[in-house]
């Protein structure tokens, strides 16, 4: 029995050889040779994320800092928006007044006018009726001069 223990056992350590020299002799492969590259790359970039994490506040600083002046402008946008509005209804107003000054001041002109020409025509009527006066007293006279002419004659 003990030699087919040794028998064995000397197999097995053949097969073991066998299967070390070839194991040896074949190339390694890529994911063994890129093991220690990953792993290189992989302390590279976990030494990297702090610069990254920095990068990221100091851009979310930016946008809060960007955040906080577009509230502002919106703030002054609104108060002048306000302010345009108060000074819009103002003109509204003042337009208003203006126009109803212009009304009365054109409705006062018309008056003045109407007014001058009442008294145009009273003044122009007043001659015409001195100027026909005379001219019917002419007329009359006239007349009478001739009718006493002609029973002048007639005598």
């Amino acid at each position: 029995m003990r030699k087919k223990i040794t028998h064995q056992g000397f197999r097995l350590l053949c097969s073991a050889l066998l299967l070390l020299g070839i194991l040896i002799s074949l190339p390694a492969p890529s994911a063994q040779a890129n093991y220690f590259s990953d792993l290189y790359n992989g302390f590279q970039k976990f030494s990297e994320l702090p610069g990254e994490v920095n990068k990221l506040q100091e851009s979310y600083r930016q946008t809060v800092e960007e955040l906080e002046r577009t509230k502002n402008e919106l703030g002054e946008a609104k108060d002048q928006l306000g302010a345009t509005v108060s000074q819009n209804a103002a003109l509204q107003e003042q337009n208003r007044q203006l126009s109803q000054m212009v009304n009365e001041l054109r409705d006062d002109r018309q008056a003045r006018d109407n007014n001058f020409n009442r008294i145009k025509v009273t003044i122009i009527t007043g001659l015409c009726l001195i100027l026909g006066y005379f001219l019917l007293i002419r007329m009359v006279r006239l007349g009478m001069r001739s009718r006493s002419r002609r029973s002048d004659r007639l005598r």
